[in-house]
């Protein structure tokens, strides 16, 4: 089977050079339209051509695929959909079978939002049963309660192990994100108990790790990377910064997080990843279960604790593991994702 996979944003670039492996690996041929520009991190073996989406959406190339997987945000999937319906009946030639879903773990009205403008694509692509409910009760009563759609597990994150061994020295890997928390005092407040804890605990390493590109240099001051609210800005301006406090670089992250002996953050992602490769893992509930956090993801996984319940940072090692039932319902259990993916959209080819 041959599928496109259309992407704009970091993140969905991430996501897509995920999914297309995965797919590659179970037989398909795929086919990466994007014009994000792909970090090192992101190199694989996909083909690219470099089509921004809405001319993706009317060009011809699409005609030679058997189904077309769209990962673009808020307006743009709608949008895509409806150019691309179009533009096929202008031709006098059936529409390519699409599909879609959220890229990343996403739940509450943060999932609803996301999936609002999906609706209508010949097949939705969850993650887990969570999201699942939480469509049927989105579309309950609706004329839309009928959309297709298939589970097929957390496809948008590494879950596989690395082949990185646990580094010998203790590690705690602090998932930094950019916008969370949003302002540089709550992120320097943050920065400055991290600070403390390394103190307190100098035979770990604490390791500041971006979760994300970072932001790019403004042009009226390119000095100024507009990154007051990471952790990693803070540190710079540290001239007594402690010896086991160090930053890492963003393309590192799995590398780090495999090596690393335990993990924090807030409502990173890639602490799903970090529960399924078995790191004893916390995230913290020190600013609440906010949907603007996607906070609302993580109630219920039996891993939410206080930064001042992490300290000494020994303490980490006898974290209980998460809720497995949790982490079941968020997709942990689905093995056979790009397979299903696949047996669904060779039906709707057919």
């Amino acid at each position: 089977m041959k599928v496109g996979l259309i992407c704009q944003a970091d993140d969905g670039l991430g996501a897509c050079l995920e999914l297309g492996a995965a797919l590659q690996t179970a037989g398909s041929a795929v086919t990466l339209f994007t014009t994000a520009e792909p970090r090192s991190a992101h190199l694989r073996s996909l083909p690219v051509i470099p089509l921004a989406p809405l001319q993706a959406a009317c060009s011809e190339l699409l005609t030679g695929l058997d189904a077309v997987g769209v990962f673009l945000d808020g307006s743009e999937a709608a949008n895509f959909r409806q150019v691309h319906i179009h533009a096929a009946h202008l031709r006098q030639q059936q529409p390519r079978p699409l599909f879609s879903g959220p890229i990343r773990p996403l739940c509450g009205d943060a999932l609803a939002a996301d999936l609002l403008p999906r609706l209508g694509y010949n097949l939705l692509v969850l993650q887990g049963q969570a999201q699942r409910d939480e469509l049927a009760w989105l579309l309950h009563g609706s004329h839309q309660q009928g959309q297709q759609h298939e589970l097929i597990g957390l496809w948008c994150l590494p879950t596989q192990p690395i082949g990185f061994s646990t580094s010998a020295e203790p590690v705690v890997l602090v998932l930094d994100q950019m916008a969370i928390p949003p302002s540089p005092f709550a992120k320097g407040v943050l920065y400055q108990r991290l600070r403390t804890m390394a103190r307190e605990n100098p035979h770990w390493q604490v390791r500041l790790q971006p979760d994300g590109p970072p932001c790019p240099a403004r042009v009226d001051n390119p000095g100024n990377d507009g990154s007051e609210s990471s952790l990693a800005w803070h540190h710079r301006q540290d001239r007594q910064a402690p010896a086991n406090l160090q930053v890492g670089q963003a393309d590192d992250l799995p590398m780090a997080l495999m090596q690393a002996r335990a993990c924090l953050g807030i409502a990173s992602d890639w602490l799903l990843t970090a529960m399924l490769w078995g790191k004893p893992t916390a995230v913290l509930g020190d600013y609440g279960i906010r949907t603007d956090f996607n906070g609302p993801l993580f109630f219920g996984s039996g891993a939410m604790h206080r930064l001042a319940d992490c300290s000494p940072l020994d303490r980490l090692l006898e974290l209980p593991r998460p809720n497995s039932d949790w982490l079941a319902a968020r997709g942990w259990a689905i093995s056979d994702g790009p397979q299903r993916l696949l047996r669904r959209l060779g039906e709707l080819a057919r």
